[in-house]
């Protein structure tokens, strides 16, 4: 049975034990992962036989920590979600924040490079105009290797921050699995120390900060912690266990990152990696920055080969080839970091074309657009070169007949030299250029007027459906004459040899149109040599009607080609190609050959500023200022899309927090009233004891 000063007692053990946890509370309303706590109490009941039961006071049921684990877990998850967005923002704006600094910015010195090379072409001689040229090529070449320095210093940085931040997630998996250490202990959560629980959960906390977790709960309160989703493979704290992950480059592509777990045990490689700081980073470094390093890069390509090749196929002052302008020490590298200047001397610039037209017309001008010594692709749709047909195979076969004519392969102009082609059916074979110069084959073709309309045509690859045929150079049959002089022909007793001497600027058509035939062959490469050769080939152009043209390769005497004219076509040729100034009549020639006078000829280096706005070095997409913009812009798209996603995760977190904190945060306003109440509840229990004192003073007076 209690007495009065027993349940007053209780009470002033009671409130003071709550007063004290409202002071703990109080005192760490700004500590970090700091659960609010309250006192439980619960009432004493006498269990006693009497009939009439009267309560013995009040004792404590426990000291709770206020926790909502749905509430910590939404928080976790927006909280990587923020941490990814962040850094990869930041980030991204120190990528935007180089390539539009106007210090390093490519396009300012570019346009440097084109203004001299136009200042060059008004005074081609001019040495002083020569060695400016020549010094802002350098400047370019430093250009983009200051802008990949920089884009390898956010590469390091951005490394060691990873390798940073992995370190601290082991140190905080290592401090975890103590926890779980110590919580195994007791074994209901319920009875674990709260501050230990406290600890756990502010673990958990800042482990998401730096990746996405997944994670399981004991009835200990012991948690295991896995990256990104729950996985054997993905396991980084399992009970008192941690293990380390680590940060490596990839061995395929040393700009990229993976992860591995457990490196130094049973090693498995992570790509759950995909939400917290250590994803955002990583997301830059794969997406942003190599995305920015490749078109820098391709913009240094572009640039360095289109100088290149109009350096190469032009003269300089002593009517030489030009050399390379640009080169790169090690091509498997980035060509930004390692362009360079190769010439040494403004004399070495190729400001002159090799070419000259002589003029013998009285009204029309031919105007020469553009000459190169490099051979481009010529296949057009649906043909095969013989490069792929027998390189791959050693024999090829194939069938055709009049009613069925089979293209079997074409031999490239330039790409092939020295060509000894083997068939068995020299009466199938049929060989043309694309002008419709019938090299080989069945000469009775040529009075086949229904096989010769269904073989000249564009669909076959020669240049229109209004070629015309010409027998004159079939090398075996009733020509008169041999192409360039380049043909010939023999047996070997059981199959037929066609040889080129050399290589023809000219494009090959080989046709089966009889039965079948087997190819096989043997050829070299082009030489650049010979290429060069064949573009200074002196070649005239004479019109035999204002709608009509022949070519002739004066050296030889070939006439290579016979082809319609209409106002605006171009004529091309041997590597060159022209236009008509005015419109040309019967009789009206040029000539083109060698250059004699390359001294004073600014022609080349006019191509070269027309560089500034030629939007087909990047295949349409645009010029190399305009290449360089979009660069920046769409980086700029990437800083605002994370801006944009930073900022709305921020307001999802934001609410996650205060979700979070309805439930688990001090409220000072609360606290300050709960000290009130406990305040005078301890007060009234002093109450109770002192009337309890005064009781017995009584019973002592009575006598």
């Amino acid at each position: 049975m209690a007495d009065l000063l027993s349940v007053g007692t209780s009470g002033i053990k009671i409130y003071q034990r709550s007063l004290a946890t409202v002071a703990n509370n109080i005192a760490n309303v700004d500590t970090e992962g700091y659960s609010r706590q309250s006192h439980e109490t619960e009432q004493m009941i006498d269990a006693g036989s009497a009939t009439v039961k009267i309560g013995l006071g009040v004792s404590s049921e426990s000291v709770r920590r206020a926790y909502d684990s749905f509430a910590t877990e939404t928080l976790r998850k927006n909280t990587s979600s923020l941490e990814q967005q962040n850094s990869l923002y930041d980030y991204a704006r120190k990528l935007e924040n180089i390539l539009g600094d106007s210090q390093l910015s490519v396009t300012t010195i570019l346009d440097r490079f084109f203004s001299a090379a136009q200042d060059l072409s008004v005074s081609p001689s001019s040495t002083s105009a020569r060695e400016s040229l020549l010094n802002e090529a350098r400047n370019v070449s430093e250009r983009f290797q200051s802008m990949a320095r920089q884009f390898d210093q956010l590469d390091t940085d951005s490394f060691l921050e990873i390798d940073s931040k992995v370190s601290s997630l082991n140190t905080l998996a290592k401090q975890l699995a103590a926890v779980n250490q110590s919580l195994y202990k007791n074994g209901e959560v319920s009875k674990q120390p709260n501050a230990l629980l406290d600890q756990r959960d502010d673990l958990l906390q800042q482990m998401s900060e730096l990746t996405q977790i997944a994670v399981t709960e004991k009835q200990s309160g012991v948690v295991d912690v896995y990256l990104g989703f729950q996985s054997p493979d993905t396991g980084m704290v399992v009970g008192e266990t941690s293990k380390l992950l680590s940060a490596q480059r990839l061995d395929s592509d040393q700009e990229r990152v993976g992860f591995v777990l457990d490196a130094y045990g049973s090693p498995k490689a992570i790509s759950s990696i995909t939400s917290g700081s250590l994803a955002g980073i990583q997301d830059f470094r794969n997406n942003a920055l190599q995305q920015a390093r490749g078109e820098l890069d391709a913009l240094a390509l572009g640039f360095m080969n289109a100088v290149n090749a109009v350096q190469q196929s032009g003269w300089d002052s002593s009517g030489n080839y030009g050399q390379a302008m640009f080169g790169v020490a090690d091509p498997d590298a980035h060509t930004a970091s390692q362009i360079s200047v190769l010439i040494s001397g403004g004399d070495s610039i190729a400001t002159a074309s090799p070419l000259f037209v002589n003029q013998e017309s009285s009204v029309s001008t031919l105007k020469l657009n553009g000459w190169s010594t490099v051979s481009q692709d010529t296949l057009r749709v649906g043909e095969s070169s013989i490069t792929t047909k027998l390189s791959s195979d050693q024999t090829l076969t194939v069938g055709g007949s009049s009613s069925n004519i089979s293209r079997a392969f074409v031999v490239e102009g330039n790409k092939t030299r020295d060509l000894d082609l083997t068939f068995n059916n020299a009466s199938g074979v049929q060989i043309f250029t694309r002008d419709g110069r019938h090299l080989f084959g069945d000469s009775t073709i040529g009075s086949d007027t229904n096989f010769l309309s269904s073989l000249l045509t564009e669909s076959n690859g020669f240049n229109s459906n209004s070629v015309q045929y010409n027998g004159e150079y079939l090398i075996n049959g009733v020509g008169t004459s041999n192409f360039k002089d380049a043909l010939s022909t023999y047996t070997d007793g059981t199959n037929t040899h066609f040889k080129i001497d050399g290589q023809l600027a000219e494009d090959l058509v080989v046709f089966v149109t009889n039965g079948s035939s087997s190819f096989s062959g043997n050829w070299y490469p082009e030489s650049a040599d010979l290429t060069k050769q064949q573009l200074l080939s002196n070649v005239e152009v004479s019109f035999t009607s204002a709608n009509s043209y022949s070519l002739t390769d004066l050296v030889t005497g070939t006439v290579i080609a016979e082809r319609d004219y209409k106002v605006g076509d171009l004529i091309e040729v041997n590597g060159w190609s022209a236009s008509m100034v005015n419109n040309p009549v019967a009789g009206d020639k040029f000539t083109i050959g060698a250059n004699t006078s390359p001294a004073g000829d600014n022609r080349n280096v006019l191509k070269l500023a027309e560089l500034q706005s030629d939007r087909d070095i990047f295949s349409g997409r645009g010029t190399l200022g305009e290449v360089y913009a979009d660069v920046i812009n769409d980086l700029g798209s990437v800083v605002v899309q994370a801006q944009i996603s930073r900022d709305a995760q921020s307001v999802l977190t934001d609410e996650a927090k205060q979700q979070r904190d309805s439930v688990s945060a001090v409220s000072l306003d609360e606290e300050a009233a709960n000290l009130l109440r406990f305040q005078q509840a301890y007060q009234a229990n002093a109450q109770v004891i002192q009337a309890a004192n005064r009781l017995f003073d009584v019973i002592l007076q009575i006598r």
